[in-house]
């Protein structure tokens, strides 16, 4: 054992090196190249593992579950827009309560866990100032959002998880959109989560915003070249090239467009429920020339024979049987030379970390993530074949998929 913990760590060390060197002579931006930093992430988790005694690992649960209360309670008080911003700029623990109508004491022992998880820095004995880190919490952004909604509402369907699986049994994993362990969790059983979600403004706005946190790890297409589809342009002025199927406000559609130079956006369409195609009429400028159709992906596709159908984070929403009820609508309205394009996640065997997290946050909305396996079985039920995949760093994939 103690050879393979040298070894191990040999290997780090030598990755970590030759990655330092790298960011030193300019030919590494961490910040732009989002797979070399998820892999640093990991080898940072590998680390902890290989040195890691079993009750080091049960004992470092407790920290993560302070620090992200801490975060949380901060963030709904206010206090992070409270703490001053700029070079040594600080507040006193006492100043800061006054400011929040707080106790003291309680404001000092929350933002102690702040500091001492690097949330916050701590100046003297009894001031604390921003990081860099906590100034992403002063005003609303993605990751603003994604911690209320990780908090809020994730987290209470894991706590809620055993209780879940004491009443509905473990003879099949959730598969009801009016059972699902979120509606369980909010007391909320036969609301769909579309329905909680929208239960409020406020909690709209922030599962909204908080979607944007992980545009970066899944890019509208990846590597995957749609250039194809421009070529078929000059061939019939028609056809619709291409139709993103559950698209929201159309952010994937706009990376589409950016990754394939020449590809005409009044020959593209949108779709997705009325209010939220409403909404994108109404806010998206961007996408004036592009074609908007309300419609609801579990119903009949209303687009015929166009050039490429294309979903992306819809799938892993949903159950098995309900994915190839909707694979099925498309794959009625497709043409012989139309592929339909899914972007997802797909799961390793085993998979990472991160997706596992992932594919039980999907649980908790009767959805699941997929291995490659998985997504044959589903698409074969649904008269479609996989064509081609095209693998995204970070561990999602771009499936191409014809008529079987």
């Amino acid at each position: 054992m103690t050879s393979n913990v040298a070894d191990t760590l040999e290997a780090l060390a030598q990755r970590l090196t030759s990655t330092a060197n790298d960011v030193r002579s300019g030919n590494l931006s961490l910040e732009t190249d989002t797979f070399q930093r998820m892999g640093l992430i990991k080898a940072a988790a590998e680390l902890s593992d290989a040195v890691s005694l079993p009750k080091d690992k049960v004992l470092m649960w407790l920290p993560y579950f302070a620090h992200i209360t801490a975060i949380r309670l901060f963030v709904k008080w206010k206090a992070f827009e409270t703490i001053p911003v700029g070079d040594g700029a600080a507040i006193s623990y006492a100043e800061l309560a006054e400011k929040l109508g707080a106790d003291e004491s309680l404001i000092t022992r929350f933002a102690r866990a702040l500091v001492a998880n690097g949330t916050l820095e701590q100046i003297g004995t009894d001031s604390v100032g921003h990081t860099e880190f906590s100034k992403m919490f002063t005003t609303p952004n993605p990751i603003w959002a994604m911690v209320q909604l990780g908090f809020d509402h994730q987290m209470s369907s894991f706590l809620a998880m055993p209780k879940y699986f004491d009443q509905f049994g473990l003879t099949e994993e959730p598969k009801d959109r009016l059972q699902t362990v979120l509606a369980f969790s909010e007391g909320r059983l036969g609301s769909t989560v579309w329905e909680i979600n929208h239960s409020s403004e406020e909690r709209l706005k922030v599962v909204m915003l908080s979607m944007a946190a992980v545009e970066e790890h899944m890019p509208a297409l990846g590597g995957y070249d749609l250039s194809w589809a421009v070529k078929e342009d000059s061939e019939s002025a028609e056809r619709v090239l291409v139709v993103d199927v559950g698209g929201g406000k159309g952010q994937a559609l706009k990376g589409i467009f950016k990754a394939t130079p020449g590809l005409p956006r009044n020959r593209c369409v949108l779709e997705d429920l009325p209010e939220v195609i409403e909404a994108a009429r109404r806010d998206e400028s961007e996408l004036a020339d592009v074609r908007m159709v309300a419609m609801d992906f579990h119903d009949e596709q209303p687009v015929k024979g166009a050039l490429v159908y294309y979903m992306r984070r819809c799938l892993h929403d949903y159950s098995d049987e309900e994915c190839v009820r909707m694979l099925q609508q498309i794959a009625g309205a497709m043409a012989v030379d139309s592929r339909l394009l899914i972007v997802e996640t797909l799961l390793g065997n085993p998979p990472s970390s991160f997706q596992v997290a992932m594919d039980l946050m999907m649980l908790a909305i009767s959805g699941k993530e997929r291995t490659l396996e998985n997504f044959q079985d589903i698409l074969g039920a649904a008269a479609l074949k996989i064509t081609k995949v095209s693998q995204i760093p970070g561990g999602s994939a771009v499936i191409e998929c014809a008529l079987a």
